[in-house]
């Protein structure tokens, strides 16, 4: 059906094989949500802020986050919300140097009811090749999660769900 060709300076592809491959490529890299405002479009990203001091890290809202980019490898034992902080129970291997972690969304709610916001966790280990078995409780504070139209938010990640109603 479509063939390939050996030239001297590598190979030709068919022009159509080669706009279908890219096209399947980039699709598969997308997640299809839809936005609630223009605003949150724009919203910026955002680190931690003066929750740190308590271990509660602030969520990053950036359009353009790479919601596919977890980091270095880890396993999510459980999610759990309490008020406006969300709980994440991991275990990973380290225990030579400091690992932290990033909660990223890009703001984006998916037409539900309830609305849903898929967030992605990323583990920062830096570097560190220990093997022991850590497990740990990361805190968000996710109140820049709150949906303005409806009182309750189903906050996704990975293949956990938990509903998120703000105090």
């Amino acid at each position: 059906m479509y063939s390939f060709s050996l030239l001297r300076n590598g190979f030709k592809m068919n022009k159509p094989l080669f706009i279908i491959s890219i096209v399947l490529f980039t699709a598969c890299n997308h997640k299809r949500l839809s936005n609630t405002s223009a605003a949150s479009k724009t919203t910026s990203a955002t680190t931690i802020s003066a929750n740190a001091h308590n271990g509660i890290k602030e969520v990053v809202v950036d359009a353009d986050a790479k919601m596919y980019d977890t980091g270095t490898n880890y396993k999510v034992d459980s999610l759990e919300i309490n008020n406006d902080t969300l709980s994440v129970f991991v275990a990973y291997s380290g225990g030579c140097k400091e690992h932290s972690w990033e909660l990223v969304t890009n703001g984006m709610y998916e037409k539900t009811r309830p609305p849903e916001i898929t967030v992605c966790l990323k583990h920062i280990s830096n570097g560190d090749a220990c093997r022991q078995l850590i497990r740990n409780e990361v805190k968000f504070n996710i109140t820049k999660l709150k949906y303005s139209k409806r009182k309750e938010v189903v906050v996704i990640l990975g293949k956990y769900e938990v509903n998120y109603v703000p105090k």
